[in-house]
Parts: structure tokens; sequence; C-alpha cells
């Protein structure tokens, strides 16, 4: 922790502007260190005192799995595309898992840290990125799962596999630039943390996690279109799966879209970041 320094004024944060977010960005850059070491720290204390630990990691997604397979496979028959529901099911649970876990920690990442925030000056957008790079190695570590369940239904990634860290990359853009203003603002309004559950359980219902997209009524298409997570997960199985490659215009779609969300979040998260201090 080195790089933490007695809290004092950042030299912008009083003039902070659109056009300094390439600055800011880039002093957040030389930081990674930092970022490294917060996420490290993050890590062992997610799972801190608990009797499983690390293995956490892998019953989470792996319960989810079974017992939402056994309800809209069993028991609803919901179609999959040709692949074995389970499958089919984990490919896109998997990343709704990352991105859901990583916004809710997110949210609460810099009013958990409260007192280092009064206390030393460092970039804040640490936070809710740590917490963020927390969950992807959760996420590594469920990838361990899935392949074990590909090995089980006797099934190969596609070729085209390779192309998935390139969507992630961008799920990942996304992911971040929703989090920073929630991180923010529920330092603000504590009730922020209520209205992200509440909207990830309904956005989970409007993402084709359990059901393909092709059972989607025609008419309600552009609603799908216009949800990046429904781009990055019918992404993921085309290219495990499928062995197809996403329409470019999709995806050119959602990266217009998660670079918007970022700078914009990114901006409004150090616009309210003096405030810090004066909320906790």
């Amino acid at each position: 922790m080195a790089e933490l320094r007695i809290a004092q004024p950042h030299p912008l944060r009083h003039t902070f502007g659109i056009l300094d977010l390439a600055q800011y960005l880039t002093a957040f850059w030389g930081r990674r260190s930092l970022l490294w070491h917060m996420t490290v720290r993050h890590l062992r204390g997610q799972y801190k005192q608990s009797v499983l630990g690390y293995a956490w990691a892998f019953v989470n997604p792996l319960s989810q799995m079974i017992i939402l397979s056994f309800v809209f496979s069993t028991i609803l028959n919901t179609p999959s595309s040709n692949v074995p529901y389970p499958l089919f099911l984990f490919v896109g649970l998997l990343p709704w898992i990352f991105f859901s876990s990583a916004v809710a920690s997110a949210t609460e990442a810099v009013v958990g840290a409260s007192s280092l925030v009064t206390k030393v000056y460092f970039p804040r957008e640490v936070l809710p990125t740590a917490a963020v790079f927390t969950k992807v190695v959760d996420l590594a570590f469920g990838l361990i799962v899935l392949m074990m369940l590909m090995v089980y239904y006797g099934t190969s990634p596609e070729p085209n596999s390779i192309w998935i860290p390139v969507v992630f990359l961008i799920h990942l853009l996304f992911t971040l630039g929703l989090s920073y203003p929630l991180a923010a603002l529920n330092l603000f309004f504590h009730d922020v943390r209520f209205l992200v559950g509440v909207a990830l359980t309904l956005w989970f219902y409007l993402t084709p996690v359990l059901y393909p997209v092709s059972v989607v009524p025609a008419k309600y298409h552009f609603l799908y279109d216009l949800n990046p997570n429904s781009l990055f997960i019918d992404a993921y199985r085309r290219l495990m799966l499928q062995n197809q490659v996403p329409s470019p215009e999709k995806m050119l779609l959602g990266l217009a879209i998660s670079i918007v969300t970022f700078l914009v979040g990114y901006y409004l998260f150090k616009k309210m970041e003096p405030s810090f201090a004066d909320r906790i």
C-alpha cells in the first residue's frame, strides 16, 4: 500500500470536466500496482472465516445450474438449441453471475472502505474496480466447472471460442462503466444497494440466460438488441457451442454501448468524488 498517502485535495478534483477524462484515466493506469494490491486484499477478505473458503466459487454456480436445469429443462421443457440444457444454461449463467455479483459488490465498495477514503488519498475508482476484478477470479473458478461439464457431455470448445476473450473484455468494460456511478451513488443514497438488487433480478429474466433468444417474439427483439448482456451471452453461446461468429453489427453495438457506459460512468464517478469524505 505504498502508493496511499494522507488525504489531500487532488489538483484537478474541483475543476474536473469532460476534457479531464484522459488525464485521470492515465493517472489511474499509473496506479495499477495499487489496484493489484486492493484486488488481492478484496479477494482474501471475500471468503475470510468461511468454512468452505474458495470452494464457494464452485458451489454457487454449480448449485444454481442444478436447480435451474431441473426446473426449466425437466419441468418446463425449455428449448436449448440442440445442446444439452445444463450446458446451454451454464454457458449463459457464468457470465451473468460474474456481471451481477460484480455490480453488486462494486456498489458497496466505496461505502465498505469508508475509513480508508477519509484517511488517505488514492484514486477512489480503485475500490469498485478491485471489486469487479475479484469477480473475474470467481469466473475463472466457474470455467473449471464448465470444462468438467463439457467433458461429461462429450463436448469440446468450438474453434471460434478463441474470440471469447474479446467478447469478455467488452463485457468487462460495460460492467465497470455501470459499477462506477452506482458505487458513488450508494454513498449518497443508501437505497441504491436495494434498487440494484431489484434491478438485477428483473434484468436476469429479461436476459436470455434461461432460454434462447429464438423463443422471444420478433416484435420484442429490439429490446434484446439494446440489452448488452443479451448480446454478450448470445455471443458466448454462439462461439463456444455453435462455432458461429456473432454478427459484426451486434458486436459493434455492444462495443459502442460498453464504451459510452464506461466513459459516462467514470465521468459521473469523478464528478461525485470530491464529496465522498463529506458523506461518510
